[in-house]
């Protein structure tokens, strides 16, 4: 029952707004979170020196978090490239910006993670992205991957 009203009511508030998130260096805070709760919910210190293994086995869960923050990443990046969440998404997705930008190193996009998730490129993805029940095939695999934990 823990479990369920765990996932039902904080990961749902922690989710809120996460198909716009750029994921660099927040993969580790994410499962971070994800285990913390999972501590807090059994009762295990820190102190204790258990792995998040063996809390995950005494559970009977597997990390889900950053699975279900890249399979909502993923299902708008399809309604985007579809043009189902309107015209000036995918212009702002696939428009370039005249000018110069500041030195050092790039910014991360909003599609780097999409591209890194998938191995394809952005071409591949806006065609496969066209037929909805391929893509949704798809990002599911691809959010699966093993690289995201």
């Amino acid at each position: 029952m823990k479990v369920r009203l765990m996932k039902s009511l904080v990961w749902s508030v922690f989710l809120y707004g996460a198909e716009s998130w750029t994921i660099k260096s927040d993969r580790d805070r994410i499962n971070s979170l994800e285990m913390w709760c999972w501590r807090r919910l059994l009762g295990v210190s820190w102190r204790e020196h258990r792995t998040n293994e063996s809390i995950l086995d005494e559970m009977g869960l597997e990390k889900g978090l950053m699975k279900s923050v890249a399979r909502l990443k993923l299902k708008y990046f399809g309604h985007v490239v579809r043009g189902s969440a309107g015209e000036l998404s995918l212009t702002i997705l696939e428009g370039a910006v005249n000018g110069t930008r500041h030195q050092g190193a790039p910014r991360m996009s909003w599609i780097y993670d999409v591209l890194k998730w998938s191995g394809k490129t952005y071409g591949e993805l806006k065609a496969l992205a066209q037929d909805r029940k391929k893509w949704r095939r798809s990002s599911w695999e691809f959010s699966s991957a093993s690289e995201l934990l």
